[in-house]
């Protein structure tokens, strides 16, 4: 079995009863890791923080309220490689207290406080609970436990602030905010789950929370008050896959679904809740990483998403909060990994509110930096930073997201420095945190320093998309229509580009939403290759399949684009009132052939040690003039294979490649079998190693090699065949089984196990209603 990525994360830390308390696992965030979120009126409480599995012999929270107190913490749960410890702090009368967080791991103690881990007790005043100011609840609206919401805003330079909403009448002077320092703070009791309210600052001018967790944009953009812990989780703790073993589906929301669907609501655009009704259509793939395009609120409700308001509330017009965290939830428990695009390098040019916030301009540069999208925020200032830091723990922790891809991170470096400072705090942050949560960068062009630790100066991605490997593959499909493909530079991208852009560091993709994306430029690769409709020539079929094939096959993550399964050739649109950019569900059935591909491609690579994403690597044949190339995987259990590529639109019989080892390779995949509606032309299943050296290896053999085609081949071990008796392997036992038995063996046969079940001495009809017999007539 392979292990998760928060199991071999575990492995990997030095995480043990060793008198050694390790520093990078410790995390305690105050507006998260309380229970109560924001405790008042001098109510018990408890702290909680995580440390590595395994890694503390005991730990308690020191707390002073003007006596110092002891409370011993105790586990309460693992969180991927975490264990989650907790603390009960009793009440007090007193108007405020500190704390700190002491760990021990046997005769090692150490200290975490505000300002991070210490040897020895911390002097920087702890984590403070000011039952007074209530200047330690979270920004935003929170709700807290005698009823009623306590409501904190950033406003530096606001002379005054009020909350407004359905719970005053919308009255600007009901509810006066006291400023504290650069904030404002009001204790609300009348406030309740899901109702709306404003701020109002100077006495007119009226905002959203700058943190609104769900935004109401029918209605002004009035923000609703959200709890946190109302959604009753059901599938428990999930740990993503490992990146080696990642299959990444990219959707966009509202175009997913709805168009001849069987099964989601049909609703334009379409919701979180229709993804959700799809999870079984995952499964069945073999996806286990939705990547979900920017679902963060934007303005009208037609978008690709690449046009925010917010880093923090979920697109209205896809649903609620709650139906998000079903989406996910739903995922969750089929085994699937959900990860966000967001959109950090610049807001909206209308709609955002953020806009000279509190009157002045404290979110933006003032002049502005602009990128070719919109204007870029303030990354220099502390608070702005916070704003989309703090948004990642909030998507992590509150909607269990399993990690992020980041748009245009070229922009948010090149524009102002400062923002690769963001980038690596961002990526130190979930190391620190969620270090099973995986961070994917999307820097055009492709560049090592993105996905080099921030250790060593790098921004710190997990990985980034390979433009490159895209570019090159695209190109190499084009050109195989004239039949001058370069297989030099297809073999460069098999074999990637070196250090920090190779293996999972890259994701490695034949089409996303922006090559299929006319506002980008692009259209879905089916048209471009057959430009007449339906698009499904047997060019468009053999070089998707190709292209794909190749991407699955490669070291690094594959990701699919939506719909790609099926040779949909609606181009992305980002969403319409008319819903005709939706992905057609009707091709699932009409291209049910490309679909079986796309599943048994995904099951030879999850099933295979050799094609994870870090295995080894060598592309060892490449032959420019007939359009060919193959390359060698393996992994250190002895799994090896051999994956065969032709670009040209020849079929080569008698074809010499190199092989690695010297026996029986089995053919486990041909892109071109009848049952792919490919030309059925292969090898029978498998090659045998007849021919002398050749390619750098002491032996070779000649092999059938279909236009067009993909073949993974695999040494001596054949492939599982559910179904031995179904020959033909149409799903069906019946008479052209027999045909195959009797073409094989002729009409007598000795031996039972080559078709003579009942053991007369022929192969015949008696034998034929055996199998009926015993397995009906289809396969089990």
């Amino acid at each position: 079995m392979i292990a998760s990525l928060g199991l071999i994360m575990l492995l990997l830390t030095p995480a043990a009863n060793d008198n050694n308390v390790e520093w990078d696992g410790i995390s305690h965030v105050q507006w998260l890791d309380c229970r109560p979120v924001c405790p008042v009126n001098g109510e018990a409480f408890q702290v909680r923080f995580q440390a590595y599995q395994f890694d503390l012999t005991s730990a308690r929270v020191v707390v002073d309220d003007g006596t110092v107190h002891y409370y011993d913490a105790y586990w309460v749960e693992d969180r991927g490689p975490y264990a989650v410890w907790a603390a009960d702090v009793s009440a007090t009368a007193a108007s405020s207290l500190s704390y700190y967080i002491e760990l021990t791991d046997g005769t090692d103690t150490d200290y975490y406080s505000v300002s991070g881990m210490s040897d020895g007790p911390p002097t920087d005043g702890g984590f403070v609970v000011d039952f007074d100011t209530l200047s330690h609840a979270p920004y935003g609206a929170t709700r807290v436990s005698p009823g009623g919401v306590v409501f904190k805003v950033w406003a530096p330079d606001a002379g005054t602030a009020a909350v407004a909403g359905e719970f005053n009448g919308w009255s600007t002077t009901a509810n006066p905010m006291t400023r504290h320092g650069a904030d404002f703070v009001a204790y609300v009791p009348s406030a309740g789950d899901r109702q709306q309210f404003k701020y109002v600052f100077n006495g007119n001018n009226w905002k959203p929370d700058a943190r609104a967790k769900s935004l109401n944009p029918s209605d002004n953009y009035n923000t609703h008050i959200e709890d946190a812990f109302r959604y009753g989780w059901a599938s428990g703790d999930f740990t993503p896959p490992a990146p080696e073993d990642m299959i990444v589906y990219e959707l966009h929301v509202g175009t997913f679904s709805g168009r001849n669907d069987p099964v989601a609501s049909g609703a334009i655009p379409g919701t979180y809740r229709d993804v959700a009704a799809h999870v079984d259509h995952f499964v069945d793939l073999g996806i286990n990483v939705v990547e979900v395009m920017p679902i963060t609120e934007f303005p009208w409700d037609f978008s690709a998403g690449y046009n925010p308001v917010s880093v923090w509330a979920p697109e209205w017009k896809y649903g609620t909060p709650d139906d998000l965290k079903y989406m996910i939830d739903t995922l969750h428990a089929h085994g699937i990994a959900v990860v966000f695009d967001i959109v950090w390098n610049h807001f909206s040019a209308t709609d955002n509110y953020l806009w000279y916030y509190d009157g002045t301009q404290i979110y933006f540069d003032d002049p502005a930096v602009d990128t070719p999208w919109g204007s870029q925020a303030d990354f220099d200032r502390a608070e702005v930073r916070d704003y989309f830091l703090d948004s990642t723990l909030y998507w992590l922790e509150e909607f269990r997201a399993d990690g992020f891809r980041m748009d245009a991170t070229s922009y948010m470096a090149l524009y102002q420095g400062s923002g690769w400072g963001l980038m690596q705090a961002f990526n130190d942050e979930i190391d620190n945190r969620a270090v099973h949560k995986i961070t994917m960068a999307e820097q055009l062009p492709d560049d090592p320093w993105i996905t080099t630790p921030t250790s060593a100066g790098g921004a710190g991605f997990d990985s980034q998309w390979n433009d490159y490997f895209t570019d090159t593959l695209r190109q190499a499909i084009i050109d195989a229509a004239f039949g001058n493909t370069n297989m030099g530079a297809v073999a460069d991208i098999i074999d990637g580009s070196g250090a920090y852009l190779s293996g999972t560091y890259v994701v490695n993709y034949l089409e996303s939403h922006d090559e299929v994306w006319p506002d980008s430029g692009g259209q879905r690769l089916v048209k471009t290759i057959d430009t007449t409709w339906p698009h499904d020539d047997i060019y468009a079929k053999g070089r998707m399949k190709l292209g794909e094939g190749l991407t699955l096959f490669s070291p690094g993550i594959p990701l699919i684009f939506m719909g790609d399964e099926w040779l949909e050739d609606t181009d992305f649109g980002g969403g319409s009132p008319s819903g005709a950019d939706r992905i057609n569900w009707d091709l699932l059935t009409q291209h049910a052939a490309i679909y079986q591909f796309f599943k048994d491609a995904i099951a030879v690579r999850k099933s295979n040690g050799a094609l994870r994403g870090n295995a080894g690597v060598d592309v060892y044949h490449v032959n420019d003039t007939a359009d060919v190339v193959a390359w060698h995987r393996w992994d250190l259990s002895g799994n090896e294979i051999v994956v065969i590529a032709n670009f040209s639109n020849n079929d080569y019989a008698g074809y010499q490649i190199g092989f690695p080892q010297a026996g029986t390779w089995y053919e486990l995949l041909n892109s071109q079998a009848s049952e792919y509606d490919g030309n059925g032309i292969g090898n029978g299943g498998s090659v045998q190693t007849t021919g002398g050296p050749y390619d750098g290896f002491s032996q070779s053999a000649y092999v059938t090699i279909p236009q067009m085609g993909l073949l993974v081949l695999r040494y001596n071990d054949p492939p599982y065949d559910p179904c031995p008796e179904d020959l033909d392997d149409d799903g069906q036992i019946g008479l052209s089984d027999l045909a195959i038995m009797l073409a094989n063996y002729g009409s007598t046969n000795a031996d039972p196990a080559d078709g003579d079940l009942d053991g007369d001495g022929d192969v015949d009809l008696a034998d034929l209603a055996q199998l009926l017999a015993v397995y009906g007539s289809s396969c089990p």
